[in-house]
C-alpha cells in the first residue's frame, strides 16, 4: 500500500512541475532591437526552440524546459565550423524568468575548450521578450 501512495505522490509532483510547459508550447516571443530588426524565440511542442538573432541574421536552436517561473535553454550547435562537420554538441546554456507576460534572460554559460564558463555579458539596456503568438 505504501508503494502505491509513493507512486501517486511522485506522479503528482511530476505533473505539477510540467504545468508551466504548456504555456510556452507553440508560442513566439519577440524583442525589438531596432526599427527594422526584431529577434525572436519560438517554442515548439517537442520541447525544442528556435532563437533568431536579427543582428547576426542567424537562427540558433536547442531544447528548453520550464520549472515554475524559470526557463532553461540548452543551445545545440555544430561541434566545429569546418565544412562537412555534422557532429552536434551543447554550446550554451541560458536561464530566463517568465514574469508579467515577459521573458527576461538572467544568466548564461558558454562551452569553451570543454569547460563551462559563466557569461559576463551584460546588455546596455534591459532585454524583454514579449509574447506575440499563442
Amino acid at each position: 500500500m505504501n508503494y502505491i501512495l509513493l507512486f501517486f505522490l511522485l506522479l503528482s509532483c511530476n505533473v505539477q512541475e510540467q504545468q508551466g510547459l504548456p504555456s510556452l508550447v507553440n508560442t513566439k516571443w519577440e524583442y525589438k532591437v531596432a526599427e527594422d530588426c526584431v529577434s525572436y524565440i519560438a517554442f515548439k511542442a517537442d520541447s525544442t526552440y528556435e532563437d533568431y538573432n536579427c543582428e547576426l541574421d542567424f537562427p540558433f536552436s536547442g531544447n528548453y524546459k520550464v520549472k515554475k517561473d524559470t526557463l532553461y535553454l540548452t543551445e545545440i550547435g555544430l561541434a566545429s565550423e569546418l565544412p562537412g562537420t555534422t557532429q552536434k554538441i551543447v554550446k550554451r546554456k541560458s536561464k530566463g524568468i517568465l514574469t508579467n507576460g515577459q521573458l527576461k534572460f538572467i544568466d548564461g554559460e558558454e562551452l569553451d575548450d570543454g569547460k563551462w564558463i559563466k557569461s559576463d555579458y551584460k546588455p546596455t539596456q534591459e532585454v524583454l521578450y514579449k509574447k506575440v503568438v499563442k
